[in-house]
């Protein structure tokens, strides 16, 4: 076991979990999952950290990259292992939430176009979601619908606070 990793993987402490450990291995683990097709938003939604903190560990703080983060962080984002990401392109879930969400994105006068491009998946996806006929769709794309979802809420909820484009 690495150095790095012997605060995190070792029995779990809370008193550990504001430890401050190296971010090397954690850096390496995001770019991982990021390269089996999760986004930012989603590997926040998946560990419970900001969007704001995958991104600064992704690619840095103004071109510096972060150089360590606390042993909960760290912890939250070993739950994801780059198997489990890639297995949530093919497992299937309920349509319905994703529907909902879409549906509701819609309304307030978001096109087909608009979704896919912001959430980052193809229009066919989109417009079988929102069609009648589909029951399931992937994990990954209810997670990027859901994301998506949240980020358009809290724009709603605090205009100017995010840019919708």
């Amino acid at each position: 076991m690495t150095r790095a990793l012997q605060p995190i993987l070792s029995t779990y402490d809370p008193e550990q979990d504001f430890a401050w450990v190296d971010a090397t291995p954690f850096r390496a683990h995001v770019g991982q999952l990021l390269a089996t097709g999760l986004t930012e938003p989603v590997i926040a939604r998946l560990t419970g950290l900001s969007v704001r903190a995958v991104a600064h560990l992704a690619h840095g703080r103004s071109g510096r990259p972060v150089r360590r983060i606390s042993g909960d962080s760290a912890r939250r984002l070993l739950r994801i292992t780059t198997l489990e990401a890639k297995a949530l392109r093919y497992r299937p879930v309920s349509v319905r939430a994703s529907r909902s969400r879409l549906r509701a994105m819609a309304e307030s006068g978001w096109s087909v176009e608009r979704l896919a491009d912001d959430i980052g998946i193809c229009i066919p996806d989109v417009q079988q979601i929102l069609g009648p006929g589909t029951t399931t769709c992937s994990q990954l794309t209810a997670l990027k619908i859901a994301a998506a979802f949240q980020q358009w809420e809290d724009a709603q909820d605090f205009p100017g606070l995010h840019a919708v484009a």
